[in-house]
């Protein structure tokens, strides 16, 4: 049995002109796919670049309120805060003597 390769799909019975203006048309469509595939990528480098922004803000504004808030407290209460101080550095000093 022999086996002879013939024309496949729609490329059968048509011209050379048309299968070259179908092969362009088919290299513009890639190229504008990868355009917009390119262009979407930054769109969303972009997003995420703005909502990890904004998360790290509330973070720090956070921190801020809460260091405000002990200095505070801190400042109302001066020889409680001293013998917290104290209290945690000897427990951090017999921890870590072991």
């Amino acid at each position: 049995m022999q086996f002879t390769p013939t024309a496949r799909g729609s490329d059968q019975g048509m011209p050379d002109a048309a299968k070259n203006t179908a092969a362009s048309d088919v290299g513009d469509n890639v190229a504008a796919l990868r355009q917009d595939i390119a262009s979407l990528a930054e769109s969303v480098k972009r997003l995420a670049a703005e909502q990890i922004g904004s998360s790290v803000e509330d973070v720090q504004d956070k921190a801020k309120e809460t260091i405000s808030d002990i200095e505070a407290s801190i400042r109302r209460n001066p020889s409680q805060a001293a013998l917290i101080a104290a209290g945690i550095g000897f427990a951090l000093g017999l921890i870590l003597s072991r």
